[in-house]
């Protein structure tokens, strides 16, 4: 089970960021900040380096898709999108970035717990393959010698 992480939110509407900032902590997170705006998303895990953000799509100056992009370049970090829409075209675009889980709202509390792990269980997957991938020592299965 996936407990103690420090996580950053966004959203545009008060009562999400409210509900996220309640709820996290009873999953046994800490929320160390609470964005408005993509912008400052991406400022904040500048600035604090959380273990996963989770945060909305639509949002004003830059959209949480965008945001996870630009904080992913600085350093990898799982996201979480949450959105008030599932159409196709958004989902997709969504799946072509960062997000390792996407949350359709209105989300409950027995939403985020198993989307948190999921999501974080796949990126350590990620980066495990993507060490191997760099480290010269880790040959691919097909090419250990056979014995």
């Amino acid at each position: 089970m996936t407990v103690g992480l420090r996580i950053s939110i966004a959203d545009d509407e008060a009562d999400m960021r409210d509900f996220l900032g309640r709820m996290l902590p009873r999953c046994g997170h800490e929320v160390v900040s609470s964005a408005q705006t993509g912008w400052q998303l991406v400022e904040d895990c500048r600035r604090l380096a959380p273990d996963l953000v989770i945060t909305d799509i639509k949002m004003p100056e830059l959209d949480g898709i965008e945001a996870s992009t630009l904080i992913n370049r600085e350093r990898p970090v799982p996201v979480i999108l949450i959105s008030a829409y599932h159409d196709p075209a958004l989902v997709a675009r969504a799946a072509n970035d960062h997000a390792l889980g996407y949350l359709v709202k209105p989300i409950t509390f027995a939403d985020l717990q198993p989307a948190i792990v999921i999501a974080m269980d796949r990126f350590q997957a990620l980066q495990c393959r993507d060490r191997g991938a760099a480290d010269p020592q880790i040959a691919p299965s097909s090419q250990q010698p056979k014995q």
